[in-house]
């Protein structure tokens, strides 16, 4: 049976696959896990695993060819939305380009007075609760960050994960602020208004 399978597989005509994973503005992702099965049957069958280099390529090792034909791709990387498509191939050679959608946003924290006026040396918390994605949170995504707001009011995050994020700002001189936000932008401004401490009101 199985000398069978192998040799009706072997009449069918074979292609190399080399995957391009790159940003959605073109950049190379580097060590991105892709892998790369061949659709037969009901469940597809891996035929090889292989993490990008510098370049953002995976190359098919010289000796691994696969049956042309209907394949499925998958790509993970950090901060990055996991992918997975279906690509038909009916060459000798193929590079199959795959987009990564970021699952990070730059996030801008606005911090005002009710009346609009910017408050400058307000402390920023900003902490990722949730994500909507699966993710890989590695060592290499922060997903808490403490800063002071500017003179024109904002706190400027350079990346955190999309999903729930919970914001704390403390200023003297008004009420101390926190919430949560859902961010699924790739860049999103914040508008937080601190209000003046209530006043004390004597129990006679």
């Amino acid at each position: 049976m199985l000398l069978c399978a192998l040799a009706a597989g072997a009449k069918s005509p074979m292609t190399r696959i080399d995957v391009l994973v790159t940003s959605m503005e073109g950049t190379p992702v580097e060590h991105a896990e892709v892998a790369v099965k061949l659709v037969k049957g009901e469940k597809p069958h891996t035929y090889w695993r292989l993490r990008t280099h510098e370049d953002g390529i995976a190359k098919t090792p010289a000796e691994t060819q696969i049956p042309q034909g209907t394949v499925v791709v998958e790509a993970i990387a950090e901060g990055y939305e996991p992918f997975s498509q279906t690509f038909e191939v009916h060459e000798d050679r193929k590079t199959i380009e795959v987009k990564l959608t970021s699952a990070m946003t730059k996030l801008n924290v606005l911090v005002t007075t009710p009346g609009g006026k910017p408050i400058d040396h307000a402390d920023v918390v900003v902490k990722f609760v949730k994500g909507h994605s699966l993710i890989l949170l590695g060592k290499a995504i922060r997903t808490s960050w403490e800063m002071r707001t500017n003179q024109e009011g904002i706190a400027k995050v350079p990346e955190i994960p999309q999903g729930t994020i919970l914001i704390q700002v403390i200023a003297t001189g008004y009420q101390t602020f926190g919430q949560t936000f859902e961010v699924n932008e790739l860049q999103k401004t914040i508008e937080v208004k601190l209000n003046s401490p209530q006043e004390q009101y004597s129990a006679h």
